[in-house]
């Protein structure tokens, strides 16, 4: 992985946090294909999937109605060749409404590149299927 795509992510889990807490998507979506597939958080639980800039934007509207806050920190980086890449951390949130927080959630996000875009966000709550799903073992 060259650092310049990793600098790519790393930028993109800034702007995807400034663009759930209400500020600009432009940010985000200069770092995404316009025909993105977005795999969130909420995929695991409701099998939702976001496409294109115009899906992203729709997600990030979800995510600030309900969440006051919400941050992915990926921590570690693993080099899946091909342009891929596994990204590993934690996850935090807190309710808009209920005020519930969650604090450092396991997490791992596959990504795929191409010409220095992000062409697929794929977000694990498991590191051993996200692990699997890369093509490593847990």
């Amino acid at each position: 992985m060259s650092e310049a795509q990793s600098e790519l992510v790393r930028k993109m889990f800034a702007a995807t946090a400034r663009a759930i807490s209400g500020e600009s998507l432009e940010d985000l979506c200069r770092l995404l294909d316009p025909d993105v597939e977005w795999i969130p958080i909420n995929a695991a639980l409701e099998g939702t999937r976001y496409r294109g800039h115009e899906g992203v934007q729709r997600w990030t509207d979800e995510m600030n109605r309900d969440w006051e806050a919400f941050e992915a920190l990926p921590r570690e980086f693993r080099d899946l060749g091909g342009e891929r890449l596994l990204a590993l951390g934690t996850w935090s949130a807190r309710g808009r409404s209920s005020g519930v927080e969650l604090d450092n959630q396991p997490a791992a996000w596959l990504i795929q590149l191409r010409n220095q875009k992000i062409v697929r966000m794929q977000t694990f709550t498991d590191r051993v299927e996200a692990l699997k799903a890369a093509g490593l073992s847990g």
